[in-house]
């Protein structure tokens, strides 16, 4: 009984350390996802999004060309966006609409 709670007890011990690691590892990003801290936030809307009380806009819901093509064309026009977009795998022609928050960020909605 002594050896189990020895090894029991090395075990708690060791584990303790390991929060500290958390931030390199790669189970990390994919618990908590990826942190950018580049002011882009992208939301991603499509057919598995559940459409919440008023959390999206109409005109993204239901975009038409003329929104999303504008959308792209402010999207390619801008480097930051552009780099915000390649670096989360975005194609651009996914865009839908980009959105300036009151903070400065961007919101970016896309298939």
């Amino acid at each position: 009984m002594k050896r189990i709670a020895g090894i029991v007890l090395t075990g708690l011990l060791l584990a303790a350390g390991t929060p500290a690691l958390a931030g390199d590892a790669e189970l990390a990003s994919i618990l908590f996802g990826k942190v950018y801290n580049d002011g882009v936030t992208a939301v991603q809307v499509g057919a598995g999004y559940r459409w919440r009380n008023g959390d999206v806009p109409l005109f993204v819901r239901h975009p038409s060309a003329t929104i999303m093509r504008a959308a792209q064309a402010e999207a390619a026009s801008d480097p930051a966006l552009g780099e915000a977009l390649s670096r989360r795998g975005i194609a651009l022609h996914n865009v839908i609409w980009v959105q300036t928050a009151m903070n400065g960020g961007r919101i970016i909605y896309h298939y």
